[in-house]
């Protein structure tokens, strides 16, 4: 267990990380911009999903912050041979072990976390499906028009976006569990299919 004011600044130095990765990006800024804001409403969301519940949330905190760090390194020249064949969650589970070994986090506190980001998608156990449904609230909240704009700028046809994005925003509320997160997310369900049908007009 590590004293709040240990916990405090490696998460203070994690939302910092966040923030410098993606303003240096070579990715597009609207993209940049909204994956920072996923990944701080991830840790909001999974704050507000454990509230109440007296338990050491600093792990769980700082896989918020970084289940989606690699999105940042996308172009990167340093990592991009490092990264190559890794999933999604693997990448960003290295970007995560690097930068908490650069900052001298606990070795205990760097293990649960790349163990919580790399299983963030499959959530087999009840703190990676909190993960996954903060991620999932997220989502749905606000990075949906992120995620469109992301694969306009891939040079998807917009067509091939709207029907990925249907199948997206289905799969991330049929993920969401809990009552509290059902209760969160139907709104934010109902505006993007919303959304997405006028896209097809």
């Amino acid at each position: 267990m590590i004293s709040r004011v240990e916990k405090e600044d490696i998460v203070e130095k994690t939302e910092e990380f966040v923030i410098e990765s993606f303003e240096k990006s070579d990715i597009p800024q609207t993209v940049a911009r909204g994956m920072i804001r996923h990944l701080l409403q991830t840790r909001d969301y999974l704050l507000a999903l454990i509230d109440g519940e007296n338990k050491d949330t600093t792990a769980l905190e700082i896989a918020a912050l970084l289940h989606g760090i690699e999105r940042a390194y996308t172009l990167d020249k340093k990592y991009s041979k490092i990264l190559e064949g890794m999933s999604h969650e693997e990448k960003s589970a290295y970007i995560a072990e690097e930068f908490l070994k650069k900052i001298k986090a606990p070795r205990k506190l760097i293990k649960k976390v790349k163990r919580l980001i790399l299983l963030h998608e499959k959530a087999p156990t009840k703190e990676t499906k909190i993960l996954r449904e903060a991620d999932n609230l997220s989502f749905l909240e606000n990075t949906l028009p992120i995620w469109f704009e992301a694969y306009l700028w891939l040079g998807h046809a917009p067509k091939e976006i709207v029907k990925l994005s249907k199948k997206k925003i289905e799969e991330k509320f049929k993920q969401i569990k809990s009552k509290r997160g059902k209760e969160l997310a139907k709104k934010y369900y109902k505006k993007w299919s919303h959304w997405l049908e006028q896209k097809e007009v």
